[in-house]
């Protein structure tokens, strides 16, 4: 079971494309998988380094349709580069629960279950958004040691 903390968080600036997908995981891996790649792709040819990890955010959920922003970290000054297609935003300051999920990114929605049994348990109110930053590569890493940092605003 994730360890659930309350945490007060600062921005974090980011580049990102917006996706809408089914709830699917394998369709959730090919628009994030296709997002990614575009990100990085205006990255590279703005001569934009990334100033942590990748990261998705979610603003709205729905039981059939996911949309999220995904994207990489970039230093605030590299915020003024997003172009048409690829835009710029920050990750909310303030109070935020936490938790990092480790394994499959196809096993993350069993750690958010426990996550809204958590806010309900103790009496929290889910705030907008909800953000990871996926801390190692999964070309790279073996799926059982992969490593999502989870947050979601609170209320």
């Amino acid at each position: 079971m994730p360890d659930f903390k309350i945490i007060d968080v600062a921005e974090t600036p980011y580049l990102f494309v917006e996706r809408t997908c089914s709830m699917d995981p394998a369709d959730i891996s090919k628009e994030m998988g296709s997002a990614f790649q575009q990100v990085w792709g205006f990255m590279q040819a703005a001569a934009i380094k990334p100033a942590g990890s990748a990261l998705s955010v979610y603003y709205t959920y729905d039981s059939d349709a996911m949309t999220f922003r995904s994207g990489f970290t970039v230093a605030r000054e590299d915020m003024t580069k997003a172009g048409d297609e690829v835009k710029s935003d920050v990750t909310p300051a303030g109070r935020a629960l936490h938790f990092v999920h480790k394994g499959s990114y196809s096993t993350l929605r069993d750690d958010y279950g426990l996550m809204m049994q958590h806010l309900k348990e103790n009496s929290l109110q889910a705030g907008v958004p909800g953000w990871e930053f996926y801390m190692n590569d999964p070309s790279k890493t073996p799926e059982d040691e992969l490593l999502t940092e989870c947050y979601l605003a609170l209320a």
